[in-house]
This record gives structure tokens, sequence and C-alpha cells, in this order.
């Protein structure tokens, strides 16, 4: 009876100390996930620390760096402007005889070598006679056109944001002038875009350079809803009052702004009675890219009608 009786006390107990061997696996086991789970966000810091995102390269950076990676050192020419460095890509002429120079200044967000049409002029018009200097402008305003809430602010906005755009790409221009001026011949400008309204505005200042003639394609002033009427008129009104001869080309598959605001520039030259302006819609099959012979063949009728 007493043998039978501790027996019965042993089969009690062990029960009990398996429960306490399984509640104290389970304590430990837990504590370890909860001090994994608590240095898990602290890895994740580190990490996101250690490799932060990077903002976008400048769009006129990167042109630059283009240019200077894929173009021999003798096309690629660097240009000082006021406090500010441009890239300009110079091609002297092919042929026998040298009729001077054509400065092209592509639209602002477009490269030195535009497929539109700036690189074709760029790579054709040295064989028929021309140097060409094809500059990479800066690029649009940032801010521009301005997001204020009233017409008169966003009139002050534009102003001041394009005020100082105007004053380096006079800068600019000037610079370029003067590295043309090296060259024999006339120094004829072809401007693209917004680009070259704004040049038309430069150029009827009286401290600026002026080539002896100018070609404009796609040209407008980009501007909000409330102001692009206004901002056009301007530019249609210093176009007609220019000296300069003046040929104005479009497409027909075109910006709409482009092709609505031409027949305004066409009508204030004819009251200004404007001597050598010409407008001509060039038909194209890609929006916003002009045809290459039609283009060549309507700037060299051009240029031999006003005796060039």
């Amino acid at each position: 009876m007493i043998l039978a009786s501790i027996s019965l006390n042993v089969a009690k107990a062990e029960p009990q100390v398996k429960q306490d061997q399984v509640s104290s696996t389970s304590d430990a086991t837990m504590t370890d996930k909860t001090d994994k789970t608590d240095t898990a966000p602290d890895t994740a810091t580190d990490a996101t620390t250690d490799s932060p995102i990077k903002p976008p390269i400048n769009h006129t950076k990167q042109h630059k760096q283009d240019l200077q990676h894929y173009f021999n050192d003798n096309q690629v020419t660097p240009l000082l402007a006021g406090p500010n460095d441009y890239i300009t890509l110079v091609q002297k002429y092919t042929s026998a005889n040298s009729k001077g120079v054509v400065i092209l200044l592509p639209e602002w967000q477009q490269g030195a070598t535009n497929p539109k049409a700036i690189n074709f002029l760029r790579n054709t018009l040295p064989s028929k006679g021309w140097n060409t200097i094809a500059i990479q402008p800066e690029n649009k305003p940032e801010g521009f056109p301005s997001t204020a809430i009233t017409s008169e602010d966003q009139i002050k906005e534009n102003e001041l944001i394009l005020t100082e755009y105007k004053r380096n790409l006079g800068e600019l221009f000037n610079a370029v002038m003067n590295t043309a001026k090296e060259y024999s011949g006339i120094v004829l400008v072809i401007a693209q875009g917004n680009n070259g309204a704004l040049l038309v505005d430069i150029l009827s200042q009286t401290d600026s350079q002026r080539p002896n003639a100018l070609i404009l394609l796609s040209s407008y002033r980009q501007s909000n809803d409330q102001l692009i009427d206004a901002d056009n008129e301007t530019f249609s009104r210093q176009l007609a009052l220019t000296e300069l001869p003046v040929l104005d080309l479009y497409l027909k598959h075109d910006n709409s702004l482009v092709i609505s605001k031409a027949p305004q520039r066409k009508l204030m030259a004819a009251q200004e009675m404007k001597t050598y302006y010409r407008q001509r819609q060039l038909n194209n099959t890609i929006t916003g890219y002009y045809p290459e012979n039609e283009l060549l063949s309507q700037i060299n009728g051009w240029l031999k009608a006003i005796g060039w």
C-alpha cells in the first residue's frame, strides 16, 4: 500500500514538470521573436538612409553632357555668355564658296540636334556654303506660365520669370553673334518656337546685335489661357515693326496656337507694309516635323528673292 501511494504521487508530478518546461520554452520563443521584431524597423531605416532617392538631373545639363559625349571636340565649342556657360555645335562650310553663317536656335526643352528641323539644317546647310552654329539653349524657365489665381498676379510673375530668361538669352545671342562675325558673309538666324518669339522681342531692343535676316519655325508665345491673345498680339506687332527680312514658316499639322496665330502675324505685317516678309505653311505628315526637302527649298527660294 505504501509503495502504491508513492508511485501514484510520482505519476501526478511528471505532467506538472513537462508543463513548466513547455511554458519556459514558449516564453523564450516569444522573447526571441519580440527582439527580432523590435530590431527590424531600425534595419529598414538604416537601408533607406544609406541610399536616398536622387532627384532627376537638370534637363539643360543632360543635353550638355550628351553633346560632349557623342560629338567630337572639333564640333563642340563651349561659349561663355555673362556668368553662364553654354554649348554650341559648329560646322564649317564644305562647298567651294562661303555664303555666311547660320545661327540655329532650337525651342526651349529641345536640343541642338532637335530632329524636327534643326538637326537637318545643321547637317545640310554646310554643303550649301553655310557655316552653322547650333545653340544648346536653356531649359524652359521654371514656374512658367504662372499658376497665380488672378490675371494681375499672373502677369507680374510671368514678367519676372521671362525677364531673367530673356536677359540670359540676349547675352547668349550677343556672344554667338560675336563668334559669327569671325566668318565672312551674311548672318542668318533660324529660330524655333517660343525662343523665336522671345528673340524677336530681344531684337526690338536698341542695344541688341542684329543679324541680316531671320527665319521663324512654328513660333508663338506660350502663356496662361487669359494672356495668350495679348502676348501673341505683342509678338505679331514686334515682328511687323522689325526692319529685318523675315521668313515665317509653320506647318499644316502644328501646335494649335501656331496655326491659330499665324494669320494675325501676316495681317499685321501687311498693315505695317513690312518689306521682305513672307509667310508659308508647309505640308507635313508627322505633327511638328518639317518636311526636309520643302523646308530647304523654301529657305533657298526666299534668300534668292531678297538678293542672297
